[in-house]
């Protein structure tokens, strides 16, 4: 009953699908027409704790940015022209509120990547202008050109600001805390770009967040009256039911075999272990694959098992 959730699905054409943060106009972020790829494949952080975290805080070799609560886009001109970049590496489209402040950025090529909310887009890395790969620059040099570019073009366009020194650094973790931040990323400074997860850069959520599959609601929950979601989990090779997450009216009902983020406080350890305090927030993830929704995300309650990626 459940073998077509385990099964990825096709390309269904064009769509458009809103970034996920609040904003009256939001800014559109295309699906993929097809399953073509771009030939970048992005660089995907590796997650950590805190206290880890904030070690990296005394070595002058690492910079701290904020880490949003968006949806990964990386954008390319070429001959006039822009493709977005999913976290996937697939091609999609980029919305004219995006290209036209990006028309006023004064160089005729680019592949610049960053997350985008509902009115910005956050831009930390820069790796190409015109006929030069900055690929193979370290990340400070790579920053330094992204600057000199971007700040301070249009409103729409926020180079992420990054705190470099200790003192620096821990005063910025604070203000993330207290701005309720989603949490913060540890960048390398002196590392090339590196594609995939690489192992050298790090995120720090506060909260936890995994990707989950929604699924056929078990029999006993299925006329519970609630305006809920079932969400499973891969767990080696069989779909593992997590629990049901109430879904507020304002936003649209998700639908069976689409992936979808949720926040939650911790999950019980165990093979029928349970999310605790699942919260939906109306993202739907189109650029994560359902391979992707295994168990090994999980953050587990604390003291009772070793903790697992999240």
């Amino acid at each position: 009953m459940y073998d077509r959730i385990l099964r990825e699905k096709t390309g269904k054409g064009y769509q458009i699908a809103q970034a996920t943060t609040d904003g009256d106009v939001p800014i559109s972020v295309g699906l993929p027409v097809s399953k073509e790829q771009s030939g970048h494949v992005p660089e995907l952080l590796t997650p950590i704790e805190e206290p880890e975290a904030l070690l990296l805080a005394q070595d002058a070799s690492w910079w701290f940015q904020q880490k949003f609560d968006g949806r990964r886009l990386a954008v390319q001109k070429a001959d006039g022209k822009y493709s977005g970049i999913n976290k996937l590496g697939q091609v999609i489209p980029v919305d004219s509120r995006l290209s036209e402040p990006l028309d006023l950025v004064q160089t005729k090529a680019f592949l610049a990547d960053g997350e985008i909310t509902d009115s910005h887009f956050y831009i930390w890395d820069l790796l190409g202008v015109n006929d030069t790969d900055l690929r193979t620059e370290p990340y400070e040099i790579r920053y330094v050109h992204l600057t000199r570019l971007f700040r301070g073009v249009h409103e729409t366009l926020r180079v992420c600001e990054t705190a470099m020194t200790t003192k620096a650094k821990r005063a910025f973790v604070k203000a993330m805390h207290d701005a309720n931040a989603e949490g913060f990323v540890c960048k390398k400074r002196y590392a090339a770009y590196a594609a995939g997860r690489a192992g050298q850069h790090f995120k720090c959520k506060f909260v936890a967040t995994a990707s989950f599959i929604v699924g056929p609601k078990p029999d006993k929950k299925a006329d519970d009256g609630h305006r809920s979601i079932a969400v499973y989990l891969l767990d080696g090779n069989r779909p593992r039911f997590m629990g049901t997450v109430g879904v507020p009216e304002r936003y649209p009902l998700p639908r069976v075999e689409q992936v979808v983020e949720v926040r939650y406080l911790y999950c019980h350890p165990g093979p029928e272990g349970k999310l605790i305090q699942a919260k939906y927030f109306g993202k739907v993830r189109d650029d994560v694959q359902l391979a992707e929704c295994t168990v090994s995300q999980l953050k587990l309650k604390a003291g009772e098992s070793e903790p697992t990626e999240s």
